[in-house]
């Protein structure tokens, strides 16, 4: 595994009027505060993209920019390394122009092997059930971080080859306790190692159908 390229926030300090929001990153293995709804919703994002494994928020500063502007996230996939900017209102309406941002950040960003990914807000409007299935998943794994569940992982595939509801999983695996089960089964999910097709559609519960890509 190679070396995450930023571990650490360079700036802790609450941006006037932003909410803040202190989250565990089941990722990266650490908690983390962020500031702002675009900022957590971006999160809830990266940590739900099987394609990213690592992340760090506001790795770096953007030089020369007045009032100072910090990139929002760090991301890593398998193919890219990339600086995610979640513009802001009047920077939004200029990129729509076509106007060009951050020039000579690009540019630096490029020679050191990473893209600048400026992100409108409203790009991250994800359907609110989505979100709100993908924070409860987050908020699970959280509780469950140190609990070893490596073991339960392989259980859980091998009982859904034909589907089956949470609910069907749990009386299937039991007596395994039912929040290690669910953390196996969210921990799968977020990999894309397993299908739950009405995520999108209505929360989770013991109703939830699960199935194998």
């Amino acid at each position: 595994m190679i070396e995450p390229r930023f571990v650490r926030a360079v700036n802790s300090t609450r941006p006037y009027g932003a909410h803040r929001y202190d989250v565990f990153g089941p990722k990266v293995g650490r908690p983390l505060t962020l500031f702002g709804r675009c900022a957590l919703d971006l999160w809830i994002r990266l940590e739900s993209d099987a394609h990213v494994f690592a992340y760090c928020e506001r790795p770096l500063s953007i030089p020369g920019t007045n009032p100072a502007r910090t990139v929002d996230f760090w991301v890593r996939t398998p193919d890219e390394e990339k600086l995610c900017v979640v513009l802001r209102p009047s920077e939004s309406t200029a990129a729509a122009r076509g106007d060009s941002l951050f020039p000579a950040f690009e540019k630096w960003s490029r020679a050191s092997s990473m893209q600048l990914d400026l992100i409108h807000p409203q790009h991250l409007d994800d359907p609110p059930v989505l979100r709100d299935n993908r924070m409860t998943m987050l908020q699970h794994l959280a509780g469950t971080h140190s609990i070893p569940v490596g073991a339960l992982i392989r259980g859980v595939q091998d009982q859904l080859h034909h589907g089956l509801t949470l609910a069907e999983l749990e009386r299937r695996l039991a007596p395994i306790d039912p929040m290690l089960v669910r953390s196996a089964v969210f921990r799968l999910v977020l990999r894309g190692e397993m299908r739950c097709p009405a995520l999108g559609l209505e929360p989770l519960g013991p109703h939830t159908r699960l199935e194998l890509p």
